[in-house]
């Protein structure tokens, strides 16, 4: 119990690191409307793998964090991940929305729980999300689809790949 309490500070620890610290100055707006309603937090859904809550804070004009918390009942597990993300808004023109390329690094813990028939542990890894995001200068909505490559460290070396696809709502 005390080695998966180790375990989940280090990867907490880890992916804190991960988040460099916000602009000082907000970016001018490029009057489109979307920019404004970019900046700032979002919170929703993602499904896939895994399902769960997602939330997003940007941290610049094109760089953002976003995080997940997810719940798989029959395996019993707790799911979290946070990503620092680049965003590229010059790839497709969509005027007046929004329609960025992102790609990033993070980290995910998993933690099973011990039950019939499944065992316990703790699993830590790196992730690589590609994705692509539709941010409407009407309604203030985050839609997202990702796939995310990863590399899990602890407590063996393996490959993953997680998916999701998603909507935030922007505050």
């Amino acid at each position: 119990m005390r080695s998966t309490r180790i375990a989940c500070t280090v990867a907490l620890c880890v992916c804190i690191a991960l988040v460099p610290a916000p602009a000082q100055q907000k970016p001018e707006s490029d009057n489109s409307g979307a920019r404004e309603k970019q900046d700032g937090f979002s919170l929703g859904i993602i499904l896939g793998h895994p399902t769960g809550l997602s939330a997003k804070l940007w941290l610049g004009p094109s760089s953002a964090v976003d995080a997940a918390v997810a719940w798989s009942f029959p395996a019993q597990r707790l799911h979290l991940h946070a990503d620092y993300l680049q965003h590229f808004f010059d790839v497709f023109d969509v005027a007046p929305d929004r329609l960025p390329l992102y790609v990033g690094i993070g980290g995910d813990l998993r933690i099973r729980s011990e039950g019939p028939g499944a065992s316990g542990g703790v699993r830590s890894g790196v992730r690589v999300p590609f994705g692509i995001s539709f941010l409407s200068a009407e309604l203030p909505l985050d839609i997202f689809a990702e796939v995310v490559p990863g590399m899990r460290l602890y407590p063996a070396t393996t490959f993953d790949i997680w998916w999701g696809i998603g909507a935030r709502y922007r505050f």
